[in-house]
């Protein structure tokens, strides 16, 4: 239940048609992991907070370097060589204090990936990191978790809602069809980092709140061109009972170059 200060504080998304104290309870009872509190997850964390997501996990083991405030302000100045985690929570903490916000200095592999994952009821991952999305992909579909990844390269962004309902579309399902919208060519924008964040926050609360639009769809977006495309995902059902099958790969299985434990 919503405390009088919280009613206070969310009274004007609950003024929202459609929204209500009903939506932002359910808000407030979502357990969220966010894997990656860089460029695309920073901002995804703090509009889940700002929000009223009533717990956030966030796993990252990276630091906070200066060639990357442009995509991430909700560091600053002060933090360089802090640990992204740590200062997210922090962050996030004095942002709204009536949230949880757990930092998890680790990185996701496919040793820890299940333990980490089992206590969220849905896991975005902001890595931008192919290796990574497939460890998640497969822990999702052994544990039936609701998945939600995308990436964003150069003027190009791609997001999408997989695992979202028994034998539902996967990340792994489509693949062929993601690797279309990459370019890996150097360079970042922030603007393209924050909108990408913002569009895949708006629908993680309409899924929260059982609106479609999420599930089984992919999501891309030209920036450059101002070019918004909604596809439907495919399900391989001979593939989804592979991973069902054998569990989870070893590291180098997925391609996954491990780094050392997080010194903290």
């Amino acid at each position: 239940m919503l405390s009088e200060k919280e009613l206070i504080r969310y009274k004007h998304p609950i003024a929202v048609p459609g929204m209500g104290v009903n939506l932002q309870e359910k808000l407030k009872s979502a357990r969220i992991l966010v894997i990656g509190a860089g460029g695309l997850g920073s901002p995804v964390i703090q509009y889940l907070s700002a929000a009223g997501a009533g717990v956030i996990g966030i796993a990252d083991y990276g630091v906070i370097l200066e060639e990357d405030l442009h995509r991430q302000p909700l560091y600053q100045m002060q933090d360089l060589r802090k640990h992204k985690a740590k200062m997210a929570a922090s962050r996030l903490f004095a942002l709204n204090p009536w949230n949880k916000h757990y930092p998890f200095l680790l990185q996701i592999r496919p040793d820890n990936v299940e333990q980490v994952i089992s206590g969220f009821d849905i896991v975005i991952d902001c890595s931008q990191h192919r290796s990574t999305h497939l460890v998640v992909n497969d822990a999702c579909v052994l544990l039936g978790k609701p998945f939600v990844t995308g990436e964003v390269h150069n003027w190009i962004a791609w997001w999408g809602g997989f695992n979202m309902g028994p034998d539902a579309a996967t990340y792994r399902c489509n693949e062929l069809m993601i690797d279309d919208f990459r370019n890996f060519d150097a360079g970042a924008m922030g603007a393209t980092h924050g909108a990408t964040a913002l569009l895949m926050v708006n629908e993680i609360i309409k899924y929260l709140a059982g609106v479609p639009g999420l599930a089984g769809k992919l999501h891309t977006f030209n920036y450059l061109h101002q070019k918004f495309v909604v596809t439907d995902l495919s399900v391989n059902a001979a593939g989804i009972a592979e991973v069902k099958a054998r569990g989870l790969l070893s590291a180098d299985g997925y391609g996954l170059e491990l780094v050392p434990d997080v010194e903290d």
